[in-house]
């Protein structure tokens, strides 16, 4: 009990000397770190589609699955922690009986994206989340007169652009420091594809498909 009684007391008194100004000041308080962390775990689905058309024409589809993005690129942070588990899907499909012309699809994924001016602490990207990138112009045929002759619809088509995109675990940086430690992980499947089917004629047509995961690069300028 005394024992007890003591400490209260001198307790009481270093407190009460710490108020009138006695003793050490206290230590500076550090400043926050600026930590950030994105967890995505789902799926995301952007699709579009147009079925059934005879004749089409003029047609532009964009279909876009982002998640975890960061894009500060005047700020320094700490530490960065962005994960990514699931699946993503962009998809564009046009099906027509006829002529198609004029038609630019784009179908895009995006995971796990930093840009920023500097990071002093780490970064660390995880991607176990699955990302699929379509597009499809498909001409299935008709029966009917066309150019003074019967049979089936001829199925033109002209002037069809195709970009399929997948990207995971992408850092951009302005500045790079000494103690920087970068962890990027990809665990998955990506699948960017473009079709074209037609029974007839087929001209004009660019397509591209690419994917990427674990990206490091600088800050492009203009940003």
């Amino acid at each position: 009990m005394k024992t007890i009684l003591a400490a209260s007391v001198i307790a009481l008194m270093a407190t009460s000397a710490m108020a009138r100004g006695w003793g050490s000041p206290p230590p500076p308080v550090p400043a926050p770190e600026i930590n950030m962390n994105q967890v995505f775990q789902g799926i995301q689905a952007a699709l579009n589609k147009i079925e059934g058309g005879e004749d089409v024409n003029d047609v532009t589809q964009t279909a876009l699955n982002a998640a975890n993005l960061i894009n500060l690129p005047d700020e320094e942070l700490d530490v960065v922690t962005q994960t990514a588990a699931g699946a993503q899907l962009a998809a564009n499909y046009v099906n027509f009986s006829e002529d198609l012309s004029d038609v630019t699809q784009s179908a895009t994924n995006v995971l796990n994206s930093l840009t920023v001016d500097s990071v002093t602490g780490s970064i660390t990207q995880t991607t176990t989340a699955g990302q699929a990138a379509l597009n499809a112009v498909e001409g299935v045929g008709s029966y009917g007169w066309k150019h003074g002759k019967g049979g089936y619809g001829s199925d033109d088509i002209y002037d069809v652009t195709q970009t399929a995109l997948n990207a995971a675990n992408l850092v951009s940086l302005g500045s790079v420091s000494d103690d920087l430690n970068i962890v990027q992980t990809f665990t998955t499947g990506q699948l960017a594809a473009n079709y074209v089917g037609a029974l007839d004629n087929v001209s004009k047509i660019t397509q591209s498909a690419t994917n990427v995961a674990n990206s490091i690069g600088a800050i492009a300028s203009g940003e």
